[in-house]
């Protein structure tokens, strides 16, 4: 998939007036790959009259506390605005965010896969 396919189902949405609703379990750096990817978005579906919340992209996340989303970051925690919006992160390169590698490596689990160890 990655960002040009996301693009590619988004026009092809859009073309046929549905609604993309993209959503994101996990950690803090697939939100905010996916508040990049959606911060690309058409309005959804287009109209020349958009009104706020029906056609502006939205993205579904999970809100339950989650130290891999929370956690894992420098500096940095997503939360929901008094508008409801979340920002994109735009004050680093690349998605905007910095990882906390220490922080990581207290999720680390050792797996063992034909013969390779992973190790942090």
């Amino acid at each position: 998939g990655g960002l040009s396919e996301f693009m590619k189902i988004c026009a092809l949405a859009s073309s046929f007036g549905v609604t993309v609703i993209p959503h994101v379990w996990g950690s803090a750096v697939g939100l905010a790959a996916g508040l990049h990817a959606v911060a690309t978005m058409p309005m959804n579906p287009f109209t020349a009259n958009p009104s706020y919340l029906e056609n502006e992209p939205v993205i579904e996340f999970d809100r339950n506390p989650n130290p891999l989303r929370d956690d894992i970051l420098k500096g940095r925690k997503f939360a929901i605005g008094p508008d409801g919006a979340v920002g994109v992160p735009l004050d680093k390169p690349g998605l905007g965010i910095e990882v906390d590698e220490d922080a990581v490596k207290r999720f680390h689990v050792p797996l063992k896969s034909k013969g390779f160890i992973s190790k942090l």
